[in-house]
């Protein structure tokens, strides 16, 4: 199949073949159903490619570090990098899917209160309740 870059893709084709990729996926019943999708549509090396990036949002929620990401998982930065932005400023996919796979009480136990409140610090607007919680706690 020959490669197409994006821009080159009237953007309303691309839409509407998103569109239909997406309500194809929405119709999968069951896990099955699914694996056996994935595993028709991607390559070995696509499949690898997605589930690293769900690896790396998993480990930046935990609190991982780029470097210790980088050696465990043997991704460059810029991967490390870009899944970190669309995990805090993309369109709430990660966030929201991860979420279900892992419970915010149990994320909060895995990391060490220094790394927590480093995390708080970088992403005030992503902890703003938590932020006004701290305050109000200390002015008592």
């Amino acid at each position: 199949m020959a490669k197409r870059r994006v821009y080159e893709v009237d953007q309303k084709e691309r839409y509407a073949m998103l569109n239909d990729f997406f309500n194809m996926v929405v119709k999968l019943k069951t896990a099955k159903d699914a694996a056996n999708f994935f595993k028709d549509l991607l390559t070995p090396s696509e499949s690898l490619m997605l589930i690293r990036r769900i690896a790396i949002a998993k480990m930046l929620l935990e609190g991982w570090n780029f470097e210790d990401i980088r050696k465990k998982l043997k991704v460059g930065y810029n991967t490390i990098s870009s899944v970190n932005r669309w995990l805090h400023s993309g369109f709430g996919g990660y966030l929201n899917e991860i979420g279900k796979i892992k419970n915010k009480k149990e994320l909060r136990q895995r990391v060490p209160d220094s790394e927590w409140q480093r995390i708080k610090k970088r992403y005030p607007a992503h902890f703003l309740l938590f932020n006004i919680i701290d305050n109000f706690k200390k002015k008592k």
